[in-house]
């Protein structure tokens, strides 16, 4: 996103006829619906000046929920400004989705805890259900890390044409 300036970020929201309380509420929208942590309201409505006189840069998270509200005006820009939103936006899904994937610390919390001697005897229906747990998140990690590579493959395809 370093063809849109702060100046561009202030003529999207003016644009649209908002103030600056109406984008940090779009803002939000934006990051609910795609499962984002942002700032409270309050610490956006400070930030968005900040951005829009250039004296601090948006995080990249920022940045993308902006394309992401304004994909429309977006689209309007020239062919490889165009193709570098959609790019930005896909990158933006990748990252979402790799976030969601647990961390190292997680898998040596859970592998620790899985040879940690137990400390009551558990029955068998216990251990069935841990198991059927255990498979069951493995399996999720296993889809999501398939979602990644068909994105990634489909990036790849379309920088060769």
């Amino acid at each position: 996103m370093t063809d849109v300036t702060s100046q561009t970020l202030r003529r999207w929201r003016e644009a649209q006829g908002w103030d600056v309380p109406r984008m940090t509420r779009e803002l939000r929208k934006a990051a609910r619906d795609t499962g984002e942590d942002v700032a409270a309201q309050h610490g956006l409505v400070k930030m968005i000046p900040h951005w829009e006189r250039g004296d601090r840069a948006p995080r990249e998270r920022y940045r993308l929920l902006y394309l992401k509200i304004f994909t429309d005006i977006a689209s309007g820009l020239s062919p490889g400004m165009a193709s570098g939103t959609e790019f930005a936006l896909r990158l933006a899904a990748v990252r979402a989705r790799a976030a969601s994937l647990p961390g190292a610390d997680q898998v040596r919390a859970l592998e620790a805890a899985a040879l940690a001697e137990p400390r009551r005897t558990m029955t068998r229906t216990e251990i069935r259900a841990l198991a059927a747990e255990s498979i069951a998140s493995l399996q999720e990690v296993a889809g999501k890390l398939a979602e990644l590579s068909e994105l990634l493959d489909d990036d790849e395809g379309g920088e060769a044409t």
